[in-house]
């Protein structure tokens, strides 16, 4: 127990501020305040230290000690405030761009997103709507030698890493860690999807690479599969081409998700294609007559190349 004189003229001063610290130490023994961990451990120094004093009776020193944990505390709220205003003024920066980017003001929206980044590095959501901007405004681009994809990867490479650092905060097998795993799947589809723009080989493979990992943290999501089977058409794996596409029609068809007969035909087309390319006449004439039967028309002569 801290042994306090009642003559000490020092410690009378200072009681209110020697038994905040001590109700602070006590508290959050052992937590990050303000989720800055190496400073907290800091002031929990000073405070343990300025205890050790106290009971040596070395009390101008304790109180030093216990004003400086103060004053850093002080510090911690005054940041606090600052980080959770830039927080707040990021998230409405980013609504401020959404709404331009459904107004097809890619340019104004850019802008918007580039100073909510400025002000929270971890917004998830500008990242991702500014790789989509950049995305857009490059393909804007008449010669595909002047596009440039590398900022936009970058965006969607810096959303993941948040959304992997966030993951490794969460408990196993938890609902939260299931949400944040397939926010990391919607991501790199996206950025798959940008590999696949550049068309050389190895970004090809790098995109069935980030196709996997998406399919791997959530195995419900098609359009993992869909763009994996793109991609392997690409690299001239056909019987993987026709698995990934027949598995994305099962979870389609499984969710109920809608569909339009154009968008089936299209799909059933590009299965027949598939089998084609697998030297599979028979299941391709099959998807070539589903395809034509909803109306498209191309489908026909594929129908004549592949009739038993």
């Amino acid at each position: 127990m801290i042994k306090v004189p009642e003559t000490c003229n020092i410690c009378t001063k200072s009681t209110k501020v020697l038994f905040t610290i001590l109700i602070l130490l006590i508290f959050f023994q052992g937590k990050p305040l303000f989720g800055q961990e190496e400073d907290t451990t800091e002031v929990r120094k000073m405070m343990l230290e300025g205890i050790e004093n106290m009971e040596r009776e070395n009390y101008r020193s304790a109180i030093e000690l216990f004003d400086r944990g103060r004053q850093r505390l002080h510090s911690f709220a005054v940041e606090l405030e600052e980080k959770n205003a830039n927080i707040i003024e990021s998230l409405e920066l980013t609504r401020k761009a959404e709404s331009l980017i459904d107004e097809n003001n890619f340019e104004g929206a850019l802008e918007l997103l580039n100073e909510a980044i400025e002000l929270d590095n971890n917004n998830i959501e500008a990242y991702k709507f500014r790789g989509s901007v950049r995305l857009v405004l490059e393909q804007q681009k008449s010669r595909r030698r002047d596009r440039n994809f590398i900022r936009l990867l970058n965006d969607y490479t810096n959303a993941i890493r948040i959304v992997e650092r966030r993951v490794d905060l969460t408990p196993r097998g938890s609902q939260e860690r299931k949400e944040l795993e397939k926010e990391k799947a919607k991501i790199l589809i996206n950025r798959a999807y940008v590999k696949m723009q550049e068309r050389r080989s190895s970004s090809i493979y790098s995109a069935i690479d980030d196709y996997s990992d998406a399919i791997r943290y959530d195995d419900q999501n098609w359009d993992g599969y869909l763009g994996r089977a793109v991609a392997n058409n690409r690299v001239g794996e056909h019987r993987r081409e026709v698995r990934d596409y027949l598995r994305a029609v099962d979870l389609i068809e499984e969710h109920d998700y809608s569909m339009t007969d154009e968008e089936w035909a299209e799909l059933y087309y590009k299965i027949a294609m598939a089998y084609v390319n697998s030297r599979d006449n028979r299941n391709a004439f099959n998807y070539a007559e589903k395809s034509y039967n909803l109306g498209y028309e191309e489908a026909e002569s594929l129908m004549d190349r592949t009739r038993p």
